[in-house]
């Protein structure tokens, strides 16, 4: 302070540096308090819409019996499903027609040639739909293959249903509304996979499974 009592230069200086800087810190701890909120926002939003999709094999046992395999989203937000493959013994199947001579039209006819897949096309026994591309609300289920027991398939439904646990594999990636995606390698007749590994992207199976397949 000078001679005079009023502050000097320097005093001054010191209080408006002292001012200023804290000015910076306040607006410092401003920005990341409000980027936390957004954060933590966005995180509680994500959560929110998190999908979780699976496929799971159902039966009715009244007659005549059939069986379904059915993709569905336990989650809680939309699934984007980017990519469907699906595996015999670990060869993958272009379509439930291939699904289903690879494994069961043998024990059909009792010998060693497969019924051609333009035949099993016309089996009104079996219905498809299908699964890539498709997107899938909360709670939504779509069953890609439905076989009944009829008086033309009984020996390929009782052999899927006796063989497709330990043989039958997918591999499955879905996406949520917000392009957060996981990418699912599943076999029936082991448990499923809760936590299934996150992707920056979906890749592009080299022979995607669906029902317009050869």
């Amino acid at each position: 302070m000078s001679q005079n009592g009023l502050p000097s230069l320097l005093d001054r200086h010191w209080a408006e540096s002292a001012l200023a800087v804290g000015a910076v810190v306040i607006a410092a701890a401003s920005l990341w308090v409000a980027f936390d909120a957004e954060r933590t926002n966005r995180e509680l939003v994500a959560s929110q819409s998190w999908p979780y999709v699976e496929v799971y094999e159902s039966d009715t046992p009244s007659e005549p019996r059939a069986m379904s395999l059915i993709v569905t989203n336990d989650g809680i937000g939309p699934a984007k499903l980017e990519s469907f493959e699906l595996f015999w013994k670990g060869k993958p199947q272009h379509s439930p027609w291939e699904l289903l001579a690879s494994c069961c039209t043998q024990a059909q006819q009792g010998s060693s040639q497969p019924v051609d897949l333009a035949t099993l096309r016309r089996n009104p026994d079996l219905q498809t739909s299908t699964d890539e591309g498709v997107v899938l609300r909360a709670g939504e289920s779509v069953p890609i293959l439905s076989l009944t027991r009829g008086a033309g398939s009984i020996a390929i439904w009782d052999t899927l249903h006796s063989t497709l646990r330990g043989n039958v594999s997918l591999r499955y990636c879905y996406c949520s509304a917000f392009d957060q995606c996981w990418l699912t390698t599943q076999q029936f007749g082991h448990t499923r996979n809760m936590n299934p590994p996150e992707v920056r992207v979906c890749p592009h199976p080299k022979v995607p499974y669906d029902n317009i397949g050869g």
